[in-house]
């Protein structure tokens, strides 16, 4: 069976509204303190962004049923751009470190952008 890789698209594509997000790690406890931060695993995910923001959402394929929305994250434009960076060094890093990461050819389609050059 071939891997394919798809960006997280919310069921449907419909984006969840405000009202009817649940929040899975949701930790604030009633006196308005954090709890501790929330661990999830995420293998898809989808960028939505706008003049103004961006949103950005991590998911999880399961087989045989939608796929479950872990988290939506709202930022910046500025913030999406250093995200980018930051992401991007982390994976420079690592690849001088441990070696080449390869990504299936049905990524960069999936997503429509270009392979990275060697």
């Amino acid at each position: 069976m071939p891997i394919i890789q798809r960006p997280y698209v919310p069921p449907e594509d419909n984006v969840p509204q405000e009202d009817s997000y649940e929040k899975p790690g949701d930790t604030q406890s009633p006196d308005g303190q954090s709890g501790d931060p929330i661990t999830f695993y995420c293998d898809s995910m989808h960028i939505l962004s706008s003049l103004y923001s961006a949103v950005l959402f991590f998911g999880e394929l399961m087989e045989e049923r939608e796929p479950i929305l872990r988290a939506r994250i709202k930022v910046s434009p500025q913030m999406l751009k250093a995200i980018a960076l930051l992401t991007s060094k982390h994976v420079r890093e690592y690849e001088e470190a441990v070696g080449p990461i390869t990504l299936p050819e049905q990524v960069y389609s999936a997503w429509e952008i270009e392979p990275e050059k060697e």
